[in-house]
């Protein structure tokens, strides 16, 4: 396989990594898709290529390594982890209709509305039972729909996936420091 003008042996990725970690990432990853088909009743209508996935969670490893090369670095954060893994199941696609239905845009874009719930969900943590107060509902809202519309319609890159995700640490952040004020 070529990569980057160089050669790239996919043997690197298991030394690097290990085989047990890169099965551990597609089972999780697999569960989530599963669970996010079941939650939207998408069970008949919607797939998982398995094939697709598997390439997916490679590629994600392929440039992790290729990151932690580059930067001498041995460990990355939880917010490259998710903007990296975010973006290779939007290009790469694993969720296949399998049930067309021309009326359902949300369906026709299954794979973008995946990455957004994968990504709030990342970015609420440990905050998940919370329920959004009926007043800040309408911006919460809003940060849904433009995420699923730029996810949908732009062109989205890791980098940027990782900015928008610090971005919004940092918003929560400023919302606690301004509260405690």
């Amino acid at each position: 396989m070529e990569t980057n003008s160089t050669s790239y042996d996919y043997s690197d990725i298991l030394r690097a990594f290990g085989k047990d970690k890169i099965e551990q990432r597609y089972e999780i990853l697999h569960e989530y898709l599963v669970t996010f088909i079941k939650r939207h009743k998408y069970e008949g209508k919607v797939d998982i290529a398995d094939s697709v996935l598997n390439q997916a969670v490679v590629d994600y490893f392929a440039d992790i390594h290729r990151l932690k090369n580059f930067h001498h670095i041995e460990a990355i954060n939880f917010v490259k982890i998710h903007a990296y893994t975010a973006y290779w199941i939007l290009r790469r696609k694993p969720l296949q209709i399998i049930e067309d239905d021309p009326s359902d845009l949300d369906r026709a874009f299954v794979n973008e509305r995946f990455v957004a719930s994968y990504l709030l969900q990342y970015l609420r943590g440990n905050y998940t039972d919370v329920i959004i107060l009926e007043s800040e509902r309408p911006a919460y809202y809003e940060f849904v729909k433009n995420l699923e519309y730029y996810l949908r319609y732009r062109t989205v890159t890791p980098q940027m996936l990782e900015t928008m995700l610090e971005a919004y640490k940092a918003g929560m952040a400023f919302e606690r420091s301004a509260e405690q004020q």
